[in-house]
């Protein structure tokens, strides 16, 4: 079977790169994927495979019935774009003015749509099902969460899932991947510091929003290096600061936004709670006030070990053993698939894709993120692979 599926993987490369290519050139914000879904649904039909679209606004889920009964194993690839202008020279660059996909959605709906031509091919000879999500609003508000309120782990019932992530910066013809904590639960925040302004010649007549605010971001870091065991992975950075607009008027408001990210949602509750007292302290201290608006985000995304070994085994046998790298250390990015891996044994692996680009061209949310689709192959009999092998080793 291993023989069959990189055989399908390779004849079908062609029709993958060309869907690929063809999103590339129409790329569609979180919960826009309207032409998108459009092309999935196109392609499914051809191949014969039923499905229900409109799921969470913007989704399709389509199920694969095996021959034999058996388990439900769901393969998951996330769809929307990026607000980017791209950058790049290639023939399929987008056409979509500020909409760009620059973290690699578009190779992850082509990569699934050909690991269903693979099972689709060999439905017969498969115990159980293979459930096939194409998942909005990833970049976003998140379309995960959603689509499981949805039901789409039920009618029939999902006994484990997988999804992947192109990795421009790795090696091509690599595969990464980590047991356990793999990637960071985010939190957003937003504070707004209200004071008082003037002109900037009788700073003594105001309450100087932005005085507060620099010295609240200096001690929002001393609560990393201080506050927090060196231990605890912990990332705290304020990545937007805007106050007034003239160079000689002290301005009313002052606001902070940024992130943060842990692998421990209690400790995410700490660094929140001496955030607020630094906040606390300060406007006290200067008859200022100030809104602090927190978003917590998606869970810690971990990798399920009941399952762990055998994805392994399913990756070596579609790369080689040597080629399938176990990471050290998680990563402090996150991802919402984190939703479907907290309610069902799940697995989630990076497929490098670097070739000869400029080292500028292989990081994902760059304008000129730039990677060769022949790498599709891999994702495609991967996902393909590793659902094939879980629903034989779990009858």
């Amino acid at each position: 079977m291993k023989k069959r599926i990189h055989a399908l993987a390779k004849k079908n490369l062609e029709k993958v790169r060309a869907i690929r290519r063809e999103l590339h050139q129409y790329p569609e914000l979180g919960f826009q994927e309207f032409k998108t879904a459009q092309v999935i649904k196109r392609e499914l039909d051809s191949l014969g495979i039923p499905y229900k679209s409109e799921v969470a606004k913007t989704g399709v889920v389509a199920l694969i019935e095996g021959k034999n009964p058996g388990k439900t194993v769901l393969l998951r690839a996330d769809m929307d774009a990026l607000p980017i202008n791209e950058e790049t020279e290639c023939e399929y660059k987008s056409l979509i003015p500020g909409a760009m996909h620059a973290c690699g959605h578009d190779g992850h709906v082509a990569g699934l749509l050909g690991a269903a031509m693979i099972l689709n091919d060999i439905k017969d000879e498969l115990s159980g099902n293979i459930k096939l999500v194409f998942q909005p609003a990833e970049e976003g508000p998140g379309g995960a969460k959603p689509m499981v309120d949805e039901g789409i782990l039920e009618n029939p019932k999902v006994d484990a899932a997988y999804a992947c992530h192109i990795w421009p910066n790795y090696p091509a013809g690599k595969i990464l991947f980590k047991d356990g904590n793999l990637m960071a639960h985010p939190t957003g925040f937003d504070i707004e510091i209200c004071g008082i302004g003037g002109h900037g010649s009788t700073p003594e007549k105001t309450v100087d929003p932005v005085i507060i605010g620099c010295q609240a971001v200096i001690n929002f870091q001393n609560i990393i290096s201080r506050n927090i065991s060196t231990l605890q992975p912990a990332v705290l950075s304020c990545c937007s600061i805007k106050a007034g607009e003239a160079g000689n008027v002290i301005p009313d408001k002052l606001t902070i936004k940024g992130t943060i990210r842990t692998f421990d949602e209690n400790l995410t509750a700490e660094i929140l709670e001496r955030m607020d007292s630094i906040l606390s302290g300060l406007c006290t201290a200067y008859g200022a006030t100030y809104n602090f608006g927190i978003e917590r985000m998606y869970p810690t995304l971990k990798n399920d070990s009941s399952i762990f070994d055998l994805t392994k085994e399913s990756l070596a046998s579609v790369v080689g053993e040597e080629n399938v790298i176990l990471m050290s250390e998680p990563l402090m990015g996150s991802e919402d698939f984190s939703y479907i891996s907290n309610e069902v044994p799940s697995n989630f692996f990076f497929i490098g894709t670097k070739d000869g680009q400029e080292e500028i061209e292989t990081l994902l949310h760059h304008p000129r993120l730039k990677w060769d689709d022949k790498h599709l192959e891999v994702s495609s009999k991967a996902l393909a692979q590793v659902a094939y092998d879980y629903l034989e080793n779990f009858r």
